[in-house]
């Protein structure tokens, strides 16, 4: 006789900042959270990375505000740290996840399909999972977009940013990246100090960010002055930035406006700090696209616009990123068929539920109604308290 599935409220399918924010928001429901806890940050971002979100904008979300990073840091001794280290950052993530989201299964989801009163989870290992409601939190990492030219060579020395990468076994080697963005500029770095020969393309020119970071020593009046403006970082210029802290705001806007608005908050460029090491280490050739690429001779050639071309023993496209329905392979038909898309995006309600009744996206999968700050932590508290708001209606 086969094992009857398990049955819960909610299922949170990923243990990223969102996925354990919503989770930590479900107290009192049945609810489990699937995937590794920040499985993401830990295994593709460079160890001695440094956040670009400054210290009071990188809490995420619990009841009350009871899970900061100020109420972490206090209870564990740590002191304030700006820019904030990735392994400092994740040793606060432990520390939320063990105290506000320890419902978690670090089991990969396989399958979601229908089933009788909402889905059945089916996980890598064949455990199976009947709920009512499923939030997918599975961040912006499985949508790595590369442009026509280089989305058919992906393969092992063409490769995304945001995969895992051991630059050291490219020392002396020539390395192209691809993309002037935050990502781009990262692994131009980090590739380029392992000792590799790197190139870093661009389409237009590499724009770095003004130095504007909350952390700087000012006068009170400057201070007072620089948060009127700036009530966050890295949201666009003024009053963009405070548009973009104002998710309904947003999704009310045509459009149109909508996708400006997004497109100028998310403009390409990297954070101060890397700017020494880029101009110290890495080739920039800024206003060429790359048109074609083969491989041939065991090394991988990259045509330009200008005619040139490049040989290389590695790629590593940072193109931004693209949603795609496709990518979420853990969908089954059944319930692909019933998500109405918007642009390319999934329709979603105020309470970030799709067209499928139960099946909700937040993060980055929700960025084209709510706009950027649905992509960052600072939208962990308003995406937590409207999902609970809706399982609780």
């Amino acid at each position: 006789m086969p094992a009857v599935p398990d049955r819960v409220d909610v299922a949170v399918v990923g243990a990223g900042p969102y996925g354990l924010s919503v989770g930590a928001h479900l107290r009192g429901r049945t609810a489990r959270i699937f995937g590794e806890p920040m499985e993401t940050w830990r295994t593709r971002m460079p160890p001695d990375m440094l956040l670009r979100s400054d210290w009071d904008e990188t809490s995420l979300s619990a009841p009350g505000d009871h899970g900061s990073i100020d109420r972490w840091a206090a209870a564990a001794g740590e002191p304030r740290e700006e820019p904030i280290p990735l392994q400092k950052f994740l040793r606060y993530a432990d520390w939320f996840e063990r105290t506000f989201a320890p419902e978690g299964d670090p089991s990969r989801v396989a399958h979601l399909e229908p089933a009788p009163g909402g889905y059945r989870v089916i996980t890598a290992d064949g455990s199976e999972v009947d709920v009512r409601v499923v939030v997918v939190a599975v961040g912006a990492i499985p949508f790595a977009y590369a442009p026509p030219p280089l989305a058919d060579a992906i393969g092992e020395d063409v490769t995304y940013a945001t995969e895992p990468h051991d630059y050291g076994s490219y020392v002396g080697k020539p390395v192209v990246v691809i993309g002037g963005g935050q990502g781009g500029l990262e692994s131009a770095a980090l590739a380029a100090r392992e000792g590799a020969d790197v190139e870093l393309i661009v389409r237009s020119a590499v724009r770095w960010f003004a130095d504007r970071e909350p952390h700087r020593v000012r006068g009170p009046m400057h201070r007072r002055l620089y948060r009127l403006a700036y009530p966050v970082v890295g949201y666009g210029p003024p009053p963009l930035n405070r548009l973009a802290l104002s998710p309904d705001t947003f999704a009310r806007l045509p459009g149109q406006m909508r996708r400006r608005a997004a497109s100028r908050v998310l403009r390409s460029g990297g954070s101060p700090w890397l700017r020494p090491m880029i101009e110290r280490t890495v080739r920039v050739t800024e206003g060429r696209a790359v048109t074609g690429l083969d491989r041939r001779d065991g090394e991988v050639r990259v045509r330009l616009s200008d005619g040139s071309e490049r040989a290389a023993d590695a790629v590593v496209v940072a193109a931004g990123f693209r949603f795609s329905l496709e990518r979420l392979s853990f969908l089954a038909p059944q319930v692909v068929e019933r998500i109405e898309l918007v642009e390319g995006w999934p329709r979603l309600d105020r309470w970030f539920q799709s067209t499928a009744v139960g099946l909700h996206f937040v993060g980055f999968a929700a960025e084209h109604r709510f706009g950027p700050i649905a992509r960052f932590i600072p939208g962990t508290r308003f995406t937590a308290t409207r999902v609970r708001e809706a399982i609780d209606r």
